[in-house]
């Protein structure tokens, strides 16, 4: 009985996250790369707009927290004085000044830096400068936002006729394992009716 509570409850679980996962998480679920015609003409348009004008200055202080820590590792009595590690809190779903697209992308590249309040997490402690600790967290979300603008490209042209060459040569491949097979078993078949 409670086997039999707990398959329906695992069931239902399973049917709405299907419904809740993006469609281009499901892709990748699906062993399909993201291709450029997933992508809607207007994600695409906004997209290069937000590219052409985004670069590590450009990001609002006003849209993440900073804390700081004591720093782990070497560095003598200061390390233990001074806090110096730095935890940025960035919440993703309320940026409206970066694109849906580039949001959801982040979400599923990054999925394990987001806790349960919705917040993108980056710390530092590379350095034993709280001020450069602070330009390091800047710096990964820069390269995590310009990560996930990066719109996917099509094949080449060079690819596509390569894959169609081997697509060809393999189709031949089975016709002629076919041809062989069938021969072996009509072989086969002459000498039993003698």
């Amino acid at each position: 009985m409670l086997a039999r509570m707990l398959c329906r409850r695992a069931a239902d679980v399973c049917q709405h996250t299907a419904s809740v996962v993006p469609a281009l998480y499901r892709q990748y679920l699906s062993g399909r790369p993201p291709s450029i015609d997933d992508i809607s003409k207007e994600d695409i348009e906004a997209i290069e707009r937000f590219r052409e004008k985004f670069s590590r200055d450009t990001i609002p202080y006003k849209t993440f927290t900073l804390t700081f820590h004591r720093s782990g590792g070497a560095g003598g009595q200061h390390v233990n004085k001074v806090n110096t590690k730095v935890f940025m809190r960035f919440d993703l779903a309320a940026q409206s000044w970066i694109p849906s697209y580039v949001r959801r992308r982040m979400r599923e590249q990054e999925g394990k830096r987001i806790n349960k309040q919705g917040e993108y997490l980056l710390a530092s402690e590379k350095t034993r400068s709280q001020r450069h600790n602070i330009e390091d967290c800047l710096d990964k979300l820069w390269q995590h936002i310009d990560r996930a603008a990066e719109l996917p490209k099509g094949p080449s042209e060079e690819t596509i006729c390569r894959v169609r060459e081997l697509k060809r040569i393999e189709k031949a491949r089975n016709i002629e394992t076919k041809k062989r097979h069938s021969q072996r078993k009509a072989s086969r078949r002459r000498g039993f009716d003698d």
